[in-house]
Parts: C-alpha cells; structure tokens; sequence
C-alpha cells in the first residue's frame, strides 16, 4: 500500500516537474491559440447566428365534429382546451419534421439562394435539406410542449421561418385529416344510397302487401278472431266464412309484412346513423380549426448564439494543452531512446 502510495507520488511529482520545465511552450502554444481562437471566431472569419424559437403544444383531438357535436357523457379527450398526452405530441412532431414542411419553406424563403447551395454540385439537394436541419431543431421540452428552434445569419428570417413552420403545421395536418373525412364522406355517401335504395324496395313491397288488405298484422289478425269467435257464438255461418277467408288472406301475407316492417326499422335507424355520421364527416371536411396550441411566437433575436467566443477561446485552449503536453512527452521519450541508443554505441 505504501509502495502504491509512493508511485502515486512521484507520478503526480515527475508531472509537476515537465510542466516547470516545459513552461514557457505551454504557456506561449495557450496564449498563441487563445488570441488565434478569439480573433477566428470574431464575424470576419464566422458569420454570426442568431436564434429564434416558437414553442407549442399539441390538443388531445382536432375532430371538430367529436369537440363540438359531442352529445354523449363528459370526455376529457374532446374537451377543446384538453392539452396532448405524449402520443399526440410525437404525432405532431413527426408532423413538423416531414419532408413536406420543410419543401414548403424551403420554397418560400428561397433557401437555396440564401444558404448559397451550388446547384452544379453532385448532392446539392441532400445538402441543401441537411443544412435546413442543422439549422431547424424540433424537439420536446422538458414540460411535454414542442419547440420550433431556428438559426441564421439573418434574426429576422429565423423567427419568420419558426413562425411559418409552426403555420404550417394547421395547413399539412387539417389536409391530412380532411382526406381522411372526404373518402369516409364519399364511402358514407355510397352506403346511404344503398340503404335508400333498400328502403324504397321495401316500401314498395309492403304497399303491394297493403293492396292485399293487409296493414296490421297483429291487431287485424286480433280484430277478426274476436269477430269470428261472435260469429261462431251467434251461429252466422256465413260471417265465419267470410272470416275465415279473411284469416287466410292474414296468414298468407302477413308473415311477409312482419318482416318487411322489422327490416323497415332497421334500416331507418341505420339510414339515422349514416347520415349522422355523414354530418360529423362533413364538418371534418370544412375544419380550419388551428391545431396547436401556441405558447410562444417567434420574435428576432438581438443577441447572437453562434458562435460563442468564451466557449470556442476555452475549448480550443485546452485541446492546444493537451496537444502540446502529448507532443512534449513524445519528444523528450524519443530523446532519451536515442541518447540510450547513442551511449550504447559509444561503449562499444
């Protein structure tokens, strides 16, 4: 232990010792590389960036039709001002980060004029798309919202490009939805058709039943049991004939009208539902209700943040450090290897 202790010491001693001895290059390499680094990152040499952000959260839902038409019992989910758990949040940023978006404002703010992109190159695209990323963070905070973080040489330019991301979003997620309510429109549409089209089948065929003197089943049949039971109890035989017909003509169709009637009511009640549904598609086709909600707008920076002269002067001074103090050790340990070398030849 003490033997351990005492390496520890001469290690941490012999240490002390090159830094003394090589001093005065460390400290001229240090200085050299701060006034080089301060000088290097000033806007002659790097243009400066200034950030903007706008910060949003996502709804629990946008189907207006769910929010506003809701009749059933009290949900949470299609309260209009019930913020976004964390599925609709990774929805909404997946959202912001399709290549769709950043088409869209790429071509508006002509971003491969203004980010200097050489068309003539081989991957000029994938350059061009992956500076409009380097420059474009979306992420989540620490509080479940969404941050839209840009960067540029121009203030201005970077908050009007996380504004109009964040616009955007509204017009890309209300025209993915509303294709999705146009085709249920169109499908419910078609289905009410065919239910129509059953429903006047049906009432055709019950108004043919009805030419036959059949309209209730249940109580005519009822009615002309009572009257024949007074026909046979008074000893008219031609009124339990002519009844008789009567309850034969019921027994022939009324089955059959039975059954139209229970498939009538079925069909109207799915007839209700259809263009119930119809209603609520319809809405959701119409809807530009925003689809955030925006905690922050994003205003012009007036203070840059890039680069950043006091972290650039630090990191680059003691990268120059421990580069010069690696350099020194492997000079001075190719010394001694050769001054060996050289005493052993001289011995001999």
């Amino acid at each position: 232990m003490e033997k351990n202790n005492r390496e520890d010491l001469n290690s941490s001693f012999s240490l002390v010792v090159f830094l003394l001895k090589h001093w005065k290059i460390i400290t001229i390499v240090c200085v050299a590389t701060a006034v080089l680094s301060f000088i290097f990152s000033t806007p002659l040499f790097i243009k400066p960036k200034y950030q903007s952000t706008a910060i949003i959260y996502a709804p629990r839902t946008n189907s207006v039709a769910k929010i506003l038409l809701n009749q059933e019992n009290y949900n949470e989910r299609l309260e209009v001002k019930a913020y976004g758990t964390e599925d609709e949040t990774e929805q909404m940023m997946q959202i912001l980060n399709t290549r769709e978006i950043k088409e869209i404002i790429i071509n508006k703010f002509n971003l491969l004029v203004h980010y200097d992109i050489d068309t003539n190159s081989k991957y000029w695209v994938t350059k061009l798309y992956k500076t409009f990323e380097k420059n474009c963070q979306i992420k989540r905070t620490q509080y479940g919202a969404i941050s839209i973080s840009v960067m540029d040489t121009d203030p201005a330019m970077a908050a009007d490009i996380a504004n109009e991301i964040v616009n955007q979003l509204d017009t890309v997620k209300n025209d993915i939805e509303r294709e999705r309510a146009v085709a249920a429109y169109n499908l419910l549409s078609r289905q009410l058709d065919s239910i129509n089209c059953e429903i006047t089948r049906l009432d055709d065929s019950l108004k043919v039943l009805m030419e036959h003197g059949v309209y209730d089943f249940e109580s005519q049949s009822e009615r002309v049991m009572q009257q024949r039971a007074i026909a046979v109890a008074q000893g008219n035989a031609a009124a339990v004939k002519r009844l008789d017909e009567e309850l034969t003509k019921l027994s022939t169709w009324g089955p059959a009208t039975v059954t139209i009637r229970e498939h009538l009511l079925l069909f109207r009640e799915y007839q209700v539902l259809c263009k119930s549904k119809m209603m609520d598609a319809k809405v959701d086709m119409d809807n530009r209700m925003p689809v955030k909600f925006k905690v922050q707008t994003a205003v012009p920076a007036d203070k840059k943040a890039y680069p950043k002269k006091l972290t650039i002067v630090i990191i680059s001074t003691f990268a120059a450090l421990i580069f010069t103090c690696f350099a020194l050790l492997i000079i001075e340990r190719v010394r001694r290897i050769k001054g060996k070398v050289d005493e052993k030849t001289e011995n001999k």
